[in-house]
């Protein structure tokens, strides 16, 4: 059985011509007939995107008709946070709030949805990690203790902005460092495979390099993965696999 993923941090819709448009998003990923979608930088009836509900209006654009959405701070007037959109019916929701080493820095979570797909039951995780390279760490250590406690007969996929080489300077400032490898990579890869995406995937005017990706479970074998070309439409590059379950 073939499942087609998608992970895009859509930056609440706003492009690098700073219009702010979820409609061409969600055209752009629609022509990949994803099953699972996994977005991060959601808005919920926020000021800045005309207090609308970002995740459903996905969802509706994209015509899969089950979301997810969790908030992790409130910004304003509104909420922000990661989401997920299926083709299949959510069974189970939670939000894991990652550790933080700095009460002023941002809350991060990990969003995490079950669902069936056939007889295989899959818990989906939808991951937007920190700035600051401790706390990814922490969030990558804690990830794999949630991860341990999940039935051996279940699987896993999880996708999302890591961050990894990102180092924050000060608001709305940050540098990308390219490294062999990445600790918060490796922690997760005791468990997990991960797709081999190398291509830049996060844009700027201070920087840019690969952070986004993919993780899966051992006993799912990877079809194909491409790199989307967003061209702008938001700062980062959405990430395809397909996957045979």
């Amino acid at each position: 059985m073939i499942l087609r993923i998608i992970t895009f941090n859509v930056a609440h819709g706003k492009g690098m011509d700073e219009q702010v448009d979820i409609i061409r998003q969600a055209n752009l990923i629609k022509e990949y007939q994803p099953d699972i979608v996994f977005l991060q930088e959601i808005d919920m009836y926020t000021k800045r995107v005309g207090e609308t509900n970002q995740i459903r209006e996905f969802s509706k654009q994209l015509r899969l008709p089950y979301c997810s959405m969790e908030s992790n701070i409130t910004i304003a007037d509104g909420y922000y946070g990661d989401g997920i959109i299926s083709r299949f019916p959510i069974t189970f929701s939670t939000n894991y709030l990652m550790p933080l080493t700095d009460i002023n820095h941002e809350q991060r979570g990990i969003l995490c949805n079950q669902i069936s797909f056939g007889t295989t039951k899959i818990n989906l995780f939808s991951v937007h990690l920190s700035t600051y390279a401790d706390e990814r760490v922490l969030a990558a250590k804690e990830m794999n203790r949630i991860l341990k406690k999940i039935d051996k007969n279940e699987l896993v996929i999880i996708g999302g902005d890591f961050n990894v080489g990102v180092t924050r300077l000060g608001k709305g400032k940050y540098i990308f460092e390219e490294a062999e490898a990445y600790e918060e990579y490796e922690i997760l890869k005791q468990t997990l495979e991960q797709v081999p995406n190398k291509k830049d995937t996060w844009f700027s005017k201070l920087g840019k390099g690969c952070i986004d990706t993919i993780f899966y479970s051992k006993g799912i074998r990877l079809n194909k993965y491409e790199t989307i070309e967003a061209n702008g439409l938001s700062d980062h590059n959405p990430i395809y696999a397909e996957f045979d379950i």
